[in-house]
């Protein structure tokens, strides 16, 4: 093997060494509500979904948490439908105020602390119709 082609496979070690952890090693836990905007009506389902961030503040492809959920304030305001490892799905009940769920995994030393706000459906559209008239 010549210098050239090793010194060149030697440069490919370290890129992916470097890409593996720099892209593919988490680095935070982020999460996403869809809905957006939870309202008390209860009738549409909640999903909340987990997610690793990589360095480069992307989601890193082909990876799955493993954790678990535990709802800290708020359970009265909710009442769950499914949980999974990295997705709790919920509907809410008739009342307001905040939740606060918990996500434990070892990628992580400590808990995640999801902030979520159920609004009533009344108070979302003043508040909509306030801020958006130009």
């Amino acid at each position: 093997m010549s210098e050239k082609a090793a010194l060149g496979f030697l440069v490919l070690i370290v890129l992916g060494l470097v890409l593996y952890k720099v892209y593919f090693l988490p680095s935070t836990i982020s999460f996403e509500s869809k809905p957006a905007q939870i309202l008390t009506n209860g009738s549409s389902p909640v999903i909340v979904k987990v997610y690793a961030v990589n360095k480069l503040g992307l989601r890193i492809p082909f990876r799955h948490l493993d954790g678990k959920f535990t709802v800290r304030e708020g359970a009265e305001k909710i009442e769950v439908v499914s949980e999974e490892k990295d997705e709790i799905i919920f509907r809410t009940k008739n009342s307001t105020g905040r939740l606060v769920i918990l996500y434990y995994t070892p990628t992580v030393p400590f808990p995640v602390e999801i902030h979520l706000d159920i609004e009533s459906a009344a108070v979302a559209e003043i508040y909509h119709l306030r801020f958006s008239v130009v």
